[in-house]
C-alpha cells in the first residue's frame, strides 16, 4: 500500500529537526553524467528539484541480476492458481509473494488448519511447479494480528462514546488482558481490551471513540492469543516473542513440506519479516490499546526486536533455513532501519516506493531546499512549477527519502546510523546488505484513465521502467503488486485470462490473445538478456559515459535563468543503465526519464523523440557490433557509429521515454 502521508511527514518533520544539515558550498565541477555529489550533496533532511542521486554512480550489473530479479505479488485469490503461475513464468517472473499471516494459525493447536493450508498449498506448488521461488511474507495486521477467537456479544445496557464499562448478557470465554471489543476505529481485533470483570460488567482499557448502542444491541469482540508487543524485557513482550518465532518455525515447517525441500540445501524459498507500518501494525505498540498508556518506552523498539527475534530463531534452527533469505519489511514505508544494523542472518532491506501525483512547488517537502549548485537555499527563493508522475521518483531528490540511501553503494548516514548497501562491517568484514521492492506499482485508473488500450499501454511503459532503472541501480528483486488488479488497475494480467483461467482447466494453445503489454514487453527484454548469458559471470566491466548530447532543448520546467537555478531538461534525464551478459556482450537500456508518464494524447509519445549522441567508454569499440532493439514495436531501430577506438565508442541513437535495448557485442 501507500505510503501513509501523515505519519511521512511526522517522521520527516522530527527528521529534519533531530538531525543537523551540513551541506558542501562547492557545487560538482563541470557537468559529469556521474558525480557522487549529486547524492553526497543531500544529506538526510534535504531536497532537490535539479540534483539527480542516481546519477552519483554507474555500475554495470550482470544480465543474470536482471533475469533473476522479476517479481510479483498475486493481489488475491484465483480458481486455478497453476495457469496464473504458468503465465507469470513463461513471460519472465522468477518470484511471487504470498502472505501467510500469524493469523492464519489455529487459536489452539497453534498450526495451520488444513482447509486454510489447502489453499496456500495449491499456491506454493503451482510456483514449484513453473520454477518460481516463493517470498513468504509473515504479517499481524491489526485485524487479526495473532491466532484470535471472534465472537459477539450483546449489551445489557446503553453504552455511550467515552464510557469506560460496558454491560454485557453473559461474560463466557472472555479473557481479561487479551480480551476486547473490535473495529471501533478500523479493521482491528479487541481494540479495546479488557481490563477487569465485574460480574457482567467489562472494564476496558481506554475510553470508548463511539457510542456503541441500547440494550440488545449486539458487539463484536475477540480473544488474542497473545498480548500486543510491549515493553522490551517485560512479560508479555518475552510472551508475544516467543508466539511470533513459534509461528517463524510452523510457517517454514509447511512451506518446505509442501514444496518437498526438507533436508535440502536450500529449501526454496525466502522470508519478508513484516508488511507496513502505514497501516494495520496497531499490534506492535501495546500502548495503542491503552489510555493512559500502560507503558513509557521506546515503541519502535520493536522494529528490531521483531527482525532479531525471527533471524535468532533462523539461527537457532539452521536445517529449517537453509537457503532462506531473510529481508527486513519494517523498512517499507519508512527510512530508519539501515543496513548496518541488521543481523548478519538479514540479507535485505525491503521498500514500497509507492508515489502519487504531486504538483510543484504547492506540494513541495518541508526542509532544506538545495539549489543546483549544491547550496543551500535561503527562504522565498526561486521554485520550479510542474507536475509529476513517473516510476523512478524515489530515486530523484524532490523528497528525502531517497532510494540511494540502502540501495546505492555509497555509505551515507542519518544521525550516526550509516546506510547504504556496503555499510554494514561484521567481524570487520564488509557484509553486503541489499535492498528489495516487494510492492510497488501505478494504477492508470487512479489518474483517471478509462480507456483500456491506454491503461495497459502505460503499464508496459512503466514496468519496463522500474525494471530497466532499479534493478540496475541497485534493487535486487522487484515484486510488482499486483498479478490481479484489473485492466484498469494495477492488475498485470489481463483481465480476459484470468477470466479464462477461471473457466478452464488447460492452459490455452495460443495466448497470444491473453497476454498484457506489460507481460510481452518484460519477457521481450529477458530474452535479450538471456541471449549467450554466462550465469557464472559477478564480476562485470565498468562502462562509462564519457559524453552525451541531446535533449537540451525539451524542458521538464524552466528556471530563472541563474546557475543555481536553471532549466531542467530532457539531457540532464538521459538514463543510461549497462548490463553485461557475457565477457564480450552487453544489453543496454537507455531512456529519457520523463517526469509525466500520463499524457493526453499517445502514451507512448509524451515527449518528442530525440537522437541523443553518447560516447561510450569500457567498450572495444574497434571490433563491437553495435545494434538497438525496441522491445515495445519489436523492430531494431537504425543506430550510427560515429567514432570508433580501442576503448570507447561513440553512437547516435535514437531515443524515446521508454527502455530501448542498446546491444554492443565484441567480435
Amino acid at each position: 500500500m501507500p505510503f501513509h502521508v501523515l505519519s511521512r511527514r511526522l517522521m520527516l518533520f522530527i527528521a529534519i529537526c533531530c538531525f543537523p544539515i551540513s551541506l558542501k558550498a562547492d557545487p560538482p565541477k563541470g557537468d559529469p553524467y556521474i558525480s557522487q555529489a549529486y547524492f553526497t550533496d543531500l544529506p538526510f533532511g534535504a531536497h532537490s528539484y535539479w540534483l539527480q542521486p542516481w546519477r552519483a554512480y554507474l555500475e554495470t550489473v550482470p544480465a543474470a541480476d536482471f533475469v533473476k530479479g522479476i517479481g510479483i505479488n498475486l493481489g488475491g485469490s484465483v480458481k486455478n492458481p497453476d495457469l496464473v503461475a504458468k503465465m507469470l513464468a513463461k513471460y519472465g517472473f522468477r518470484h511471487m509473494r504470498i502472505e501467510i499471516g500469524w493469523s492464519s494459525l489455529d487459536y489452539d493447536s497453534e498450526q495451520i488448519p488444513p482447509a486454510v493450508a489447502d489453499g496456500y498449498r495449491k499456491i506454493l506448488l503451482a510456483c514449484k511447479k513453473y520454477g518460481i521461488r516463493p517470498l513468504i511474507l509473515l504479517n499481524g495486521n491489526s485485524g487479526a494480528p495473532c491466532p484470535v477467537r471472534f465472537f459477539d456479544k450483546v449489551l445489557a445496557a446503553p453504552v455511550h462514546k467515552g464510557d469506560r464499562e460496558i454491560q454485557v448478557t453473559d461474560v463466557d470465554g472472555i479473557k481479561p488482558g487479551y480480551s476486547g471489543v473490535s473495529n471501533l476505529t478500523g479493521y482491528w481485533a479487541a481494540e479495546a481490551l479488557v481490563t477487569d470483570i465485574h460480574g457482567q460488567t467489562l472494564v476496558l482499557s481506554k475510553p470508548l471513540p463511539k457510542d456503541l448502542g441500547i440494550a440488545g444491541t449486539v458487539i463484536h469482540m475477540a480473544t488474542l492469543k497473545y498480548r500486543p508487543f510491549s515493553a522490551p524485557g517485560s512479560d508479555d513482550d518475552k510472551r508475544t516473542l516467543e508466539g511470533w518465532q513459534h509461528y517463524v518455525g510452523t510457517v517454514a515447517r509447511f512451506v518446505a513440506q509442501t514444496l518437498g525441500t526438507v533436508g535440502s540445501k536450500d529449501l526454496g524459498f525466502d522470508i519478508e519479516i513484516w508488511n507496513e507500518l502505514s497501516f494495520g501494525s496497531n499490534f506492535l505498540y501495546i500502548n495503542q490499546y491503552y489510555n493512559p498508556p500502560l507503558y513509557h518506552y521506546n515503541e519502535d523498539a520493536v522494529w528490531g526486536d521483531v527482525v532479531r527475534a525471527t533471524a535468532d530463531y533462523a539461527e537457532q534452527h539452521p536445517d529449517e533455513f537453509q537457503g532462506v533469505a531473510l529481508c527486513d519489511g519494517f523498512s517499507n514505508t519508512i527510512p530508519w532501519p539501515a543496513s548496518s544494523e541488521e543481523p548478519a542472518r538479514v540479507i535485505a532491506l525491503s521498500k514500497h516506493p509507492y508515489h502519487g501525483r504531486t504538483t510543484y512547488p504547492q506540494d513541495e517537502q518541508h526542509g532544506v531546499l538545495v539549489n543546483a549548485l549544491g547550496q543551500q537555499e535561503p527562504a522565498g527563493a526561486f521554485k520550479p512549477h510542474f507536475s509529476e508522475l513517473f516510476p523512478e521518483y524515489y530515486a530523484t531528490a524532490l523528497q528525502t527519502e531517497c532510494l540511494e540511501r540502502d540501495m546505492g553503494p555509497i555509505t551515507n548516514y542519518i544521525g550516526k546510523t550509516a546506510h547504504g548497501r556496503y555499510a554494514r562491517v561484521i567481524n570487520g568484514h564488509v557484509m553486503p546488505c541489499y535492498t528489495w521492492i516487494t510492492e510497488v506499482n501505478i494504477a492508470p485508473n487512479e489518474q483517471g484513465i478509462t480507456d483500456r488500450r491506454q491503461a495497459l499501454m502505460l503499464k508496459a511503459k512503466t514496468t519496463a521502467r522500474y525494471l530497466c532503472f532499479l534493478l540496475n541501480k541497485g534493487i535486487q528483486r522487484i515484486y510488482f503488486f499486483a498479478a490481479l488488479g484489473g485492466d484498469l488497475g494495477l492488475g498485470i494480467l489481463q483481465d480476459n485470462f484470468l477470466s479464462y483461467a477461471n473457466a478452464h482447466e488447460t492452459y490455452p494453445a495460443d495466448d497470444s490473445a491473453y497476454v498484457s503489454p506489460a507481460l510481452e514487453v518484460v519477457h521481450r527484454i529477458v530474452m535479450k538478456m538471456q541471449e549467450g548469458l554466462d550465469p557464472s559471470l559477478t564480476k562485470t566491466r565498468s562502462l562509462a559515459v564519457l559524453s552525451w548530447k541531446g535533449g537540451e532543448g525539451q524542458k521538464v520546467f524552466s528556471g530563472d535563468g541563474s546557475p543555481a537555478h536553471p532549466d531542467l531538461t530532457y539531457h540532464d534525464l538521459f538514463a543510461f543503465l549497462p548490463y553485461q551478459v557475457n565477457r564480450h556482450r552487453f544489453v543496454i537500456p537507455y531512456y529519457v526519464m520523463t517526469y509525466d508518464v500520463v499524457m493526453t494524447y499517445d502514451v507512448l509519445a509524451p515527449f518528442k523523440q530525440e537522437t541523443f549522441v553518447v560516447k561510450i567508454g569500457g567498450v572495444k569499440g574497434k571490433q563491437t557490433v553495435v545494434s538497438i532493439y525496441d522491445p515495445f514495436t519489436e523492430h531494431d531501430v537504425p543506430v550510427h557509429v560515429l567514432e570508433r577506438n580501442a576503448s570507447s565508442i561513440t553512437v547516435s541513437m535514437p531515443t524515446e521515454d521508454y527502455p530501448r535495448l542498446l546491444i554492443l557485442q565484441e567480435r
